[in-house]
């Protein structure tokens, strides 16, 4: 057969607004690529989402420009899915991939199989969940989520994390202290501040000021602090901003002491790296997939009210009253109970889609 006459592999259409898409779906894109589709990304300008999809070789299509506001939300929201309408019409993909609102209204005008990728129990994000389930081809959810019981909801036994955090894909680099200046024996810590902008973040209170300074007050003086931070006002003095690339942050949470963070996603990381992780915001008690972590003994949750029974939680672990034993023991229960999402995401995907063909 000439290279003319050679058919044009099947496109599927991927939407992803957020840094953990693009960490979570850039292995699923390539298994899917070895199983004969073509991608097609589209990245959100948000925190370091396009310059992780270009760290992993994959090319782009901005929407619309990013805006703030309700209206500005609005207004984007709309232009994006005007824009990938436009373009499913044009490219005519089998599939429209991601944790995306659009995937399924325009999945239905283009005759694409919406596949809505989602970790957030509905109750915590009722606007998407409006948005983006009520009319998909398949919702799938880490098995925590199992009791939402959505109609063409699929569960697996894991958590998003694992798309890219599963030993099969990641392995910590042990000169990572060294890039960050921080020899044994000294140890370091990791703060995340988030900038709690998300439409379903608003009025939700997280790291103060002042839980910052009380924190480095009680810190062991052998302990450096490196802080991630969206927000990085009321940062102590003698804590670093991190300064290395988006693709190191993964290493830095691995060989860290722990993790404090007011954030969902990266405290989920540090859970499933092995790290303490402790969390610090009001939706505390209502994401089950950091309750379930939290039940392993891997992470530990606690509302705005609570910075003393966090920074005693704390103490024990930096102390060795809880020893790191216990959470390394943890981290391998967590990875012997649950599945290698990636291939089990692949092979879902691509006998849906044969089977529509």
């Amino acid at each position: 057969m000439s290279p003319e006459s050679t058919p044009a592999r099947p496109v599927i259409f991927y939407d992803i607004s957020h840094p953990v898409q693009a960490l979570m779906l850039h292995p699923v894109i390539r298994e899917l690529e070895r199983k004969g589709f073509a991608p097609r990304v589209f990245g959100r300008d948000k925190d370091v989402c396009l310059d992780l999809l270009r760290g992993f070789g994959l090319e782009a299509t901005t929407l619309a420009t990013r805006r703030w506001g309700r209206l500005g939300a609005a207004l984007e929201l709309v232009t994006r899915e005007l824009r990938m309408l436009r373009l499913a019409r044009a490219e005519r993909p089998v599939a429209i991939i991601g944790t995306s609102v659009h995937a399924a209204r325009v999945g239905k005008l283009c005759r694409a199989a919406s596949i809505v990728i989602n970790d957030d129990d509905a109750a915590a994000v009722p606007f998407f969940a409006h948005l983006a389930y009520p009319l998909a081809d398949v919702i799938v959810t880490p098995d925590c989520l199992a009791f939402e019981n959505h109609p063409r909801q699929v569960t697996y036994k894991g958590n998003q994390q694992l798309f890219y955090l599963h030993p099969a894909r990641f392995t910590p680099d042990p000169g990572i202290r060294t890039e960050l200046g921080v020899e044994a024996p000294r140890r370091f810590g990791v703060i995340r501040l988030s900038a709690l902008d998300a439409h379903h973040d608003r009025g939700v209170r997280g790291l103060s000021p002042a839980h910052l300074a009380e924190i480095a007050r009680r810190l062991p003086e052998d302990m450096e602090v490196f802080v991630s931070a969206e927000n990085p006002s009321g940062m102590p003095e003698g804590w670093r901003r991190i300064e290395l690339p988006p693709s190191r942050m993964h290493h830095i949470l691995a060989a860290a002491s722990f993790f404090v963070g007011d954030g969902q996603s990266m405290a989920a990381e540090a859970a499933v790296l092995g790290t303490p992780a402790f969390r610090i915001n009001d939706f505390v008690g209502r994401i089950s997939y950091l309750k379930d972590l939290e039940g392993r003994g891997l992470a530990f949750g606690f509302h705005p009210h609570e910075p003393a029974a966090l920074i005693e939680r704390l103490g024990e672990v930096l102390s060795g009253r809880i020893p790191a034993e216990r959470f390394a023991e943890a981290r391998r229960r967590l990875l012997s109970d649950m599945v290698d999402p990636v291939p089990w995401f692949a092979d879902l995907i691509s006998s849906r889609l044969r089977a529509d063909a």
